[in-house]
């Protein structure tokens, strides 16, 4: 903190719709807004809206907002525990989790890096699968939904921004289920953690959850509910050496399981564009084909198997025959058919070899790396890598990659079979229509009509004279299949068994591999699944990958020990839904965790500020001091005050807000307790409180408000670290110490003020650049490419407007 800071209002804006809070990116000038709607907005310092997301669904509320580290991507935990990682360029969902219980508390903690060092992966070095695996190619954007977040193809790989990330950094979230769940880089999970009651009382709510910055100790604040109603808060500490001790092996290991989530969400909507690209255009002429059979088996004349091979062996069809194909089929409708189905097939058959049969093998290559690590059980496997659960995901891949080669054969085998088929039966219809077909489709080969032969008896010869039961069954039970299987590609798109499974007990090595004993279960050859269709496999693989990936999560949060539960205060039965304002921070100087909280209504007289040590440890000390603030200097930094104010001097302020600024500093939004009531934010350096002011806090009994020191801070800070803020009434606010940024919310929820902090000190840096670069410009104004972050142009003699603005702000008294 400096030791002269300044606030300078920059605008005031509206919003459309009321705010429920607000949360600034710790890289970029941009504020997240939750609103009562439950959509989440973002807006640029100039508030200029980027984007809004509605819901995931009706009467869906926004409970916690969260930025990761690098400002790329912001979380959005819902009411209906699900959490949404949005991308700041245009509001893609990059990732989805979905919890048991509201989401309660969000936070995003990245691991201490000292300042300048420069990160190294050592001793491992970073993943090249690149190197080794073909470009994933682009899906069509008319299909799935990677399409809005794929333009190029290097994007395919990297869909969840994870390329760029370095240093460990953790997503903690609370949900209503009473679990905390750590998530690496906000994708993988890597933590879950059942929060034990604390002597046989229910917990109630998570309301702050956070760990320390050298991921030494995770801490969370607790609201307890007994059977009276009555409910007391707590601070809880575990200890996350496990974490701590393999950081770096957790990167490679995150990292890893984002490769493979990605690719799975790629492999499933290539499977969806496959089945929209599938259509059901053979079962019209299924039905047609039924109906003819019923016909002749009423009548008694043989079967449809029979009158189809003397039609090919002899060329004279039965008169049955004749009227079918002449005034069911058709020729137009037999062309119009061939033609769909050539084009559907085509298509299928280009997602199975470009993307689906590349996607899976790529899976089969990080999953093998993921087994290879969880074999080095002293890095890897202590964090719950285990052998045999990824092994099982290996072999469900394994079976998956052999379905999709199946439906490759079926495919080309169709296609094959029906363009023989349909040729034939459209000659076949021109002469008896009388027409000449033309000479191309007149020529057929030997292997033409074997073609023909094979078609015949693989999709017409189960229906036959003697199925006595075949055509009642079907007219009872519609759900079962035609026995006319012209149609075999669709039956692997859908969520059941196959109906005509291929035939593969004459296949060589299948025969080996049964009589071989030896080959029996082997861990090297995939299973054969015959039966189950492509979706089925796919729903396989989906639930080893993820039972697979989420071990280490149940492992690392059973090797979380509880090291202290510390009661912070009892709450007043009277107050029994007051919102509870608390956050949590690491000062990684003194390594000391920060806990903030306020015991009572808003606006209350005192925040408790409870430090100790960041290093996990049963034996650990913990203080605590009781904050209030009582009347500001004289000086206070208005230059507006008038003589009649100054009489009227504020000897005692309520809290409104408070919030983490930077590791030194905290910011408070005040309102005097005065009539008027005005607001007033407040920087407090925390080096204003004095180690002696800290009470040593006995763990056994607790934070008691009668044995801490009560501190008043008023007549501690300096005047340049105090603003008030005239014609307004405050709601809350959102600050940020790396952007240097705070926005106040009015009491109406619909209007906001934007104050930058430190705005003296920058001004007098940048005219100094300014006088540098052009010593003729006498103007003493900043060029706009030096405003901040070029979105407005900031006059020398600001101050002075920005407050005159301020104080006739069209703002009436009802805000």
């Amino acid at each position: 903190m400096p030791e002269e800071t300044s606030f300078r209002l920059m605008d005031e804006k509206h919003v459309s719709v009321e705010v429920e809070f607000m949360l600034w990116s710790p890289k970029f000038d941009l504020i997240a807004l939750a609103n009562v709607q439950g959509e989440v907005v973002l807006h640029r310092l100039s508030w200029q809206k980027v984007w809004s997301v509605p819901p995931p669904s009706e009467d869906v509320k926004v409970k916690s907002l969260a930025w990761r580290p690098d400002g790329k991507v912001v979380a959005a935990g819902y009411t209906d525990g699900k959490i949404n990682l949005y991308h700041i360029e245009n509001a893609d969902i990059l990732h989805s989790i979905s919890m048991k219980g509201e989401i309660t508390c969000m936070e995003w903690v990245c691991q201490f890096s000292p300042e300048g060092a420069v990160w190294k992966p050592d001793p491992y070095k970073e993943d090249n699968f690149k190197e080794y695996l073909p470009k994933l190619q682009p899906l069509n954007k008319s299909y799935g939904t990677l399409s809005k977040v794929l333009p190029t193809e290097e994007s395919v790989e990297d869909s969840k921004q994870l390329s760029e990330q370095k240093e460990l950094n953790v997503l903690i979230v609370g949900s209503g289920s009473n679990t905390v769940s750590l998530y690496a880089y906000g994708v993988c999970p890597v933590s879950r953690l059942s929060v034990p009651d604390v002597s046989n009382v229910q917990i109630k709510r998570i309301h702050s959850a956070s760990i320390s910055q050298d991921l030494q100790s995770l801490s969370l604040v607790l609201e307890l509910q007994n059977t009276q109603q009555h409910r007391s808060f707590y601070l809880m500490t575990f200890d996350t050496k496990l974490i701590a001790s393999r950081h770096k092996e957790m990167r490679i290991m995150a990292l890893k399981f984002g490769q493979v989530l990605t690719l799975t969400e790629y492999l499933q909507s290539t499977v969806q564009q496959m089945s929209e690209a599938w259509e059901d255009i053979l079962m019209e002429m299924d039905s047609k084909l039924l109906k003819f059979a019923e016909d002749k088996k009423a009548v008694g004349t043989g079967t449809v198997s029979n009158d189809f091979l003397e039609l090919l062996l002899f060329g004279t069809p039965s008169p049955e025959l004749q009227t079918f194909l002449l005034n069911d089929l058709t020729g137009k409708g037999l062309q119009k058919l061939g033609h769909s189905i050539e084009t559907s097939y085509s298509n299928i058959q280009k997602l199975v070899v470009k993307h689906l049969q590349v996607v899976s093998q790529a899976i089969l290559y990080h999953l093998a790396e993921l087994k290879g690590m969880s074999l080095w059980y002293e890095k890897f496997g202590v964090l719950g890598l285990t052998t045999q659960t990824i092994q099982n995901a290996i072999m469900s891949v394994g079976s998956f990659v052999l379905k999709s080669s199946e439906l490759q054969q079926v495919i080309d085998d169709s296609i094959k079979n029906f363009k023989a088929f349909f040729r034939w039966l459209y000659v076949v219809i021109q002469r008896m229509s009388n027409e000449k077909p033309s000479a191309d489709l007149i020529k057929m080969t030997q292997h033409d009509i074997n073609f023909v032969a094979e078609f015949l008896r693989d999709n017409f010869n189960q229906f036959t004279l003697d199925d006595e039961d075949s055509i009642s069954e079907l007219m009872v039970d519609r759900d079962k299949k035609p026995r006319f299987k012209l149609e075999k590609v669709g039956q692997y798109l859908k969520k059941e068994d196959l109906h005509y499974p291929a035939n593969i007990s004459s296949n060589p090595w299948v025969q080996f591999q049964r009589g071989c004993f030896l080959l029996k279960d082997n861990e090297v050859l995939y299973p054969v699944q015959n039966t189950k269709s492509l979706v089925q496999l796919q729903e396989t693989l989906d639930s080893s990958i993820n039972a697979a990936l989420c071990q280490p999560s149940t492992v690392i949060g059973q090797a979380m020990r509880c090291l202290s539960c510390v009661k912070l205060f009892d709450c007043d039965s009277k107050n029994a839904e007051f919102p509870v304002k608390v956050f949590q921070f690491t000062n990684n100087e003194k390594r000391r965790l920060y806990s903030v909280y306020t015991r009572d209504v808003l606006p209350c007289e005192e925040c408790v500020l409870v430090r100790r040590s960041s290093t996990s440890s049963k034996d650990s000390w913990m203080e605590a001091v009781s904050i209030r603030v009582g009347a500001l200097s004289q000086r206070e930094h208005n230059n507006t005050s008038s003589s009649s104010e100054e009489e009227e001097r504020c000897t005692r302020h309520k809290i409104l807000d408070i919030a983490f600024y930077d590791e030194k500093t905290m910011s408070m939004l005040l309102v005097q307790d005065l009539k008027e009531a005005r607001p007033v934010l407040v920087q407090l350096p925390l080096a204003t409180i004095a180690d002696d002011m800290f009470t040593m806090v006995d763990k056994d009994k607790g934070v008691e408000e009668t044995k801490i020191n009560s501190l008043d801070v008023g007549d501690r800070l300096e005047p340049s670290c105090c603003r008030r803020l005239d014609n307004m009434k405050a709601h809350s606010f959102a600050v940020s110490g790396t952007r240097k940024t705070a926005t106040v919310l009015f009491s109406s929820r619909r209007r906001v003020r934007i104050f930058l902090m430190d705005a003296e000190e920058e001004d007098e840096e940048e005219e100094a650049e300014d006088e540098a670069d052009d010593t003729g410009d006498q103007s003493g104004e900043l060029n706009s490419s030096e405003a901040h972050d070029g979105e407005m142009q900031i006059d020398e003699s600001g101050d002075t407007e920005d407050e005159n603005k301020e104080n006739t702000s069209i703002v009436s008294s009802t805000d």
